[in-house]
């Protein structure tokens, strides 16, 4: 089966969202399905993206509106289309306007005289905030937008019960399964146990997140290393100035933006990894599930001023409200386990039922 699937970015962009299609598709070219990609950020460099192992081939889309949206999904002629919709991903403030017309107009123009499926899978619905923010006032546009997509959808997954909530009622049937999503930088067979690594903390993501760990949640990062023993931090991901030489007293490693092979045998030699992410949505970051399938012991903290009050499926260890975790092995082992009910081979025949 052909399946193009539309995506705000690709690697070697970081960005969650592009990695978890790219790794998606591998998977699913396993049984025969061959991903193209359609690319929302007009400056992504497309010539540099698309893996060699990714059987397909991919278009930068331009984002001026959505004329050229509707002329990249003509031209690809696949039976299916996979639409990995973020709202943040595709426009400023959240709110893809041409993005959502532009799947409109296709729907139009093909819906009498092709049998093209679309399948929408939302890993953001919408956005709240106090007043102060600018998601205050674009939650009612971010909030109809998103339903649009909903109805001219044949199919929809989401990765958050939350969400999944919000998508049934809006519109009942088909049920929308809400699945955890996987580590978009590999899954380990065996992984060693945490006494036998070396005490290294892990801090790792996009540039946002690891800006909070270094600024918001520093102290609460410098607890989790007392804690749990550390001896070093490293740094994964795009340098950034906001990272320090030390914290805490120990040593910190920027090792930069490493390919998927290298960063995994770097999480498969630390200890534990630092998240800053609200709890409640532990289930949406790529980077927890990398944690979790490489078996570190998950340390996670958020800004108390904006915790919600709402618990997490997912094991972790808060060091702002926790005292150290008596047994870290056993919380690494958890994590480990809760990731493997769902890993990437299991997602991806979900995904074979919901794309068919």
């Amino acid at each position: 089966m052909r399946l193009v699937q539309i995506v705000p970015c690709l690697p070697p962009v970081i960005e969650g969202v592009g990695g978890y299609a790219a790794a998606l598709g591998k998977e699913l070219a396993k049984g025969g399905t061959t991903s193209s990609f359609i690319v929302g950020d007009p400056g992504w460099p497309g010539e540099l993206a698309v893996p060699d192992d990714l059987a397909g081939a991919a278009a930068a889309l331009t984002a001026r509106g959505p004329d050229e949206l509707v002329e990249q999904l003509e031209d690809t002629r696949a039976p299916v289309v996979l639409l990995h919709y973020v709202n943040y991903g595709y426009a400023r403030r959240g709110c893809p306007r041409w993005l959502v017309e532009g799947v409109a107009r296709w729907r139009r123009r093909t819906g009498s005289t092709e049998k093209r499926r679309l399948v929408t899978y939302f890993h953001e619905v919408y956005a709240s905030g106090p007043p102060w923010h600018s998601s205050f006032w674009t939650y009612p546009i971010q909030r109809r937008l998103a339903r649009r997509l909903l109805r001219q959808s044949d199919g929809a997954g989401t990765s958050l019960a939350l969400y999944a909530g919000i998508l049934a009622r809006w519109r009942p049937s088909p049920t929308v399964a809400a699945t955890p999503v996987f580590s978009t930088v590999g899954e380990p067979a065996t992984v060693p146990p945490p006494g036998e690594r070396r005490r290294a903390m892990v801090v790792f993501g996009g540039a946002g997140n690891r800006r909070r760990a270094y600024r918001e949640l520093r102290q609460e990062l410098a607890a989790a290393c007392r804690g749990l023993g550390i001896e070093e931090i490293v740094d994964l991901g795009p340098r950034l100035a906001e990272v320090p030489d030390r914290l805490a007293g120990l040593p910190v490693r920027q090792r930069g933006v490493l390919p998927p092979t290298v960063a995994s045998e770097v999480l498969l030699r630390s200890y534990a990894g630092f998240l800053g992410y609200p709890p409640p949505f532990l289930a949406k970051s790529t980077v927890y599930a990398a944690y979790c399938a490489h078996g570190l012991v998950p340390v996670c903290a958020w800004p108390r001023r904006r915790r919600e009050n709402v618990g997490a499926a997912a094991p972790f260890w808060d060091p702002a409200s926790q005292p150290p975790p008596a047994d870290a092995a056993g919380l690494a082992g958890r994590a480990r386990a809760w990731y493997g009910d769902h890993d990437l081979a299991w997602q991806a025949l979900q995904f074979q039922a919901l794309l068919a």
